[in-house]
């Protein structure tokens, strides 16, 4: 296996842990997990901190979204139907994300990083993201009373902000984010289904 490789698999088998366990996750688990001995850890990464931020990475901006992104929308032919395939995908990989980023935040907030804004990997997620969503949109444009790249950020915050850590209501399911997103909350925009 080469090294980019073993890094991989150890990161692939952090990730399960941190949602699991949390920043308690021990070494040993890890090891365990990836199935390679403890000290292999250290030969991949300088140490648990580094293993740590490379999970939030990896969880933020997979190496795969292009391929889970498309697998999401496999089958669907209209928008709404679009919006809801994709809307399940991202609540899924947010509270996935929230889980790993909540467990790596004492890290990624330690005095070792810059403090001139988020870590450039969150930033470039949030863009790839964006991107991916404004594609999405863009073929649909002759349907859409906004830019492709508004209603990108429009899906963005309702999804994410149904499920910020800490609200207290009822979570609202992919399909009323759909309607919600493409008729509005008036009744005017019952009339448009």
């Amino acid at each position: 296996m080469t090294p980019d490789d073993r890094r991989k698999a150890i990161v692939k088998a952090v990730i399960p842990l941190l949602i699991e366990h949390g920043q308690a996750v021990t070494t040993k688990q890890i090891a365990e997990a990836a199935g390679i001995a403890e000290g292999t850890i250290f030969r991949a990464f300088p140490d648990k901190c580094a293993l740590m931020v490379a999970a939030a990475e990896e969880t933020m901006n997979p190496q795969d979204r292009a391929q889970t992104f498309a697998a999401a929308l496999e089958g669907a032919n209209d928008l709404h139907d679009k919006v809801r395939r994709i809307t399940a995908h991202l609540l899924e990989r947010f509270r996935k994300t929230m889980a790993v980023m909540i467990a790596v935040r004492g890290v990624l907030m330690s005095g070792d990083r810059p403090s001139d804004g988020p870590p450039k990997f969150i930033v470039e997620a949030n863009r790839s993201l964006h991107t991916a969503l404004t594609e999405m949109f863009a073929e649909h444009r002759d349907e859409l009373s906004v830019a492709p790249e508004t209603a990108a950020v429009a899906l963005r915050s309702l999804v994410f902000g149904s499920r910020h850590p800490g609200m207290d209501f009822d979570e609202i399911t992919p399909d009323e984010i759909a309607f919600v997103l493409l008729h509005g909350v008036t009744k005017e925009g019952e009339h448009r289904c």
